[in-house]
């Protein structure tokens, strides 16, 4: 459950742990003053899935190293078989995909 800061316009600040759900508090518990409820400076925000850690970016770099890496090899074959059509179709493929993972 998080923990909210008030400001009490009589006692001054004070906090109250309460559930997301309940309704801010609108009046003092100690002196039944109006209250308004503080932005904190301590706010914990988990973060879960895929592409908060640093390690995350890392491996897309690699999988699209990988990635092109492979489509060049496509395009050495060809060359390999001296054949200038399959080597130039493969080329531009690669191309096309390297510039859309680029993106």
């Amino acid at each position: 459950m998080p923990i909210y800061d008030y400001e009490c316009e009589n006692c001054g600040r004070f906090e109250k742990m309460q559930r997301i759900s309940e309704e801010p508090l609108k009046e003092c518990p100690n002196c039944h003053g109006q209250v308004h409820r503080m932005i904190s400076k301590n706010v914990g925000i988990v973060f879960k899935g895929s592409g908060f850690y640093k390690t995350d970016s890392q491996e897309r770099a690699k999988d699209k190293a990988r990635m092109i890496n492979r489509e060049r090899q496509k395009d050495n074959e060809a060359i390999l078989d001296r054949d200038v059509k399959s080597y130039v179709n493969q080329s531009e493929s690669t191309t096309q995909k390297i510039q859309e993972a680029s993106s």
